[in-house]
C-alpha cells in the first residue's frame, strides 16, 4: 500500500514570482512541511527581511526547512539563467518548481513573451527532474473567473497559452515522473489590494463585490500553499495536465 503522509523534507523547492500574500504563504507553508526553499523575486528586495523570520523559526523548529532568497529579474533567458546558476550553487539542487510569475502579469507586457519567459524556465529545470527521474511543475495565475469582476486587463489569451504549453510539457514527460500543473486562484487579498487600492478595508472591499456576486468568497493564502505542496509531493503522481480551480466554487 502506498504511504499516503505528505512528505516533503527531502525536496529543494524553486519559486518564483512576486512578494505578494500567495508566494509568501507557499514559502512559510513548504518550509513548514520540511523543504528548502530558494525563492527568486524581481520586484521587492525587502523580501529579504520575511526570509530572515522564516529561517529564525528554525531555531525553534528543527524540522523546518531552510529558505534563501535572491532579488533578480526574469525576463530574458539570460535572467533564467543567472537565476538558476544562483540556486543550483547555493541549494544543490532542484526538485520542484513553483512559477508564481504569471500573478504579476498585467497585460503591458505582451502575452506571448510572459508565457515564453515561464516556458524557458521550465525547460531549464526540466534536465535536474531527468536526471533524477522525478521533478514537478507548477504554474500559479489567476482564475478567469476574475475577468468577471475586474474587466480592465483581459488575460483570457495568455491563459489560454499558458494552459496549453502546461498540457504540451505534462505530453512530452509522461512516464518520466515529471509533471506539469497549474493551480488557477480566485479572490484573495492580494486581488482585493489590486484592484480597489484606495478602500478602507479589505473586509469592505470584499464586501461590495459581494453585492454584484453574492456567490464570492475570499480564497486564503493557505489554501493556494496547500494545493502547492500537494502537487509538489509524490501524492500527485498520477496528476499532470491539470489545472486546480481554487475559487471557493465562484466560477461554477
Amino acid at each position: 500500500m502506498k504511504d499516503t503522509a505528505l512528505r516533503l523534507q527531502d525536496k529543494t523547492i524553486l519559486l518564483v514570482g512576486p512578494f505578494n500574500g500567495v508566494t509568501q504563504s507557499c514559502v512559510r507553508q513548504l518550509t513548514e512541511f520540511g523543504c528548502d526553499v530558494a525563492y527568486v523575486s524581481h520586484d521587492n528586495p525587502n523580501a529579504n527581511r520575511y526570509i530572515e523570520g522564516l529561517n529564525e523559526a528554525r531555531e525553534v523548529h528543527a524540522h523546518y526547512g531552510r529558505a534563501v532568497h535572491y532579488h533578480m529579474p526574469l525576463k530574458t533567458p539570460e535572467d533564467v539563467q543567472e537565476a538558476l546558476g544562483a540556486v543550483t550553487q547555493s541549494l544543490g539542487r532542484i526538485d520542484a518548481l513553483i512559477d508564481a510569475s504569471p500573478l504579476a502579469w498585467d497585460g503591458k507586457t505582451e502575452a506571448k513573451h510572459a508565457v515564453e519567459v515561464c516556458m524557458a524556465l521550465a525547460e531549464k529545470c526540466i534536465p535536474f527532474f531527468l536526471a533524477k527521474q522525478k521533478g514537478r511543475l507548477v504554474f500559479l495565475f489567476e482564475d478567469a473567473c476574475l475577468t468577471e469582476i475586474a474587466p480592465t486587463i483581459n488575460t483570457a489569451a495568455f491563459r489560454e497559452m499558458l494552459t496549453k504549453n502546461i498540457e504540451e510539457l505534462a505530453k512530452n514527460y509522461i512516464g518520466k515522473n515529471v509533471t506539469a500543473n497549474g493551480i488557477a486562484i480566485g479572490v484573495t487579498d492580494d486581488f482585493l489590494l489590486k484592484t480597489n487600492p484606495k478602500s478602507p478595508s479589505l473586509k469592505k472591499s470584499l464586501e461590495a463585490l459581494q453585492v454584484d456576486h453574492p456567490k464570492l468568497r475570499l480564497v486564503e493564502y493557505q489554501d493556494v500553499a496547500l494545493g502547492v505542496s500537494y502537487l509538489v509531493s509524490a501524492l500527485s503522481a498520477s496528476v499532470t495536465g491539470q489545472v486546480l480551480r481554487l475559487t471557493q466554487g465562484f466560477h461554477l
